[in-house]
C-alpha cells in the first residue's frame, strides 16, 4: 500500500526530480514482474527476460540517480555522475519500454 501512496505524495508535495524518477522506474519494474509471473508458458521466457532486463538497468539507473543525488546534496558538481545517471536513466527507459512497461 506504500508503494502506492508514495507516489501520490510526491505529486503532492513536489518531490525532487532524482526521486520521482527512482519511484516511475521502481512502478515500471513492479509491472514487468507482474507481466512476467503472469504470463502463459509460450510467451513467458520472453517476457520474462525482458523484464529481467528491465530490472537490471532499472537498478543501475537507481543507484547512479542516488549517487548523482548524494553529490549534489553534499554542494559537489560531479558531471561525470550526472551523466551516468542520465545516460543509465535513459537506457532504462528505453529497456522497460521495449517490455511495454
Amino acid at each position: 500500500m506504500l508503494k502506492y501512496l508514495l507516489p501520490v505524495a510526491c505529486i503532492l508535495t513536489a518531490c525532487p526530480a532524482p526521486l520521482a524518477k527512482q519511484q516511475s522506474l521502481a512502478a515500471r519494474v513492479h509491472r514487468a514482474t507482474i507481466d512476467c509471473v503472469a504470463s502463459a508458458s509460450p510467451k513467458k521466457a520472453k517476457v520474462c527476460a525482458q523484464a529481467q532486463l528491465c530490472q537490471q538497468t532499472a537498478r543501475g539507473a537507481a543507484e547512479a540517480l542516488q549517487a548523482a543525488n548524494a553529490a549534489r546534496s553534499a554542494g559537489d558538481t560531479d558531471v561525470a555522475a550526472e551523466a551516468k545517471a542520465a545516460g543509465l536513466d535513459v537506457l532504462a527507459n528505453t529497456a522497460c519500454k521495449q517490455g511495454g512497461w
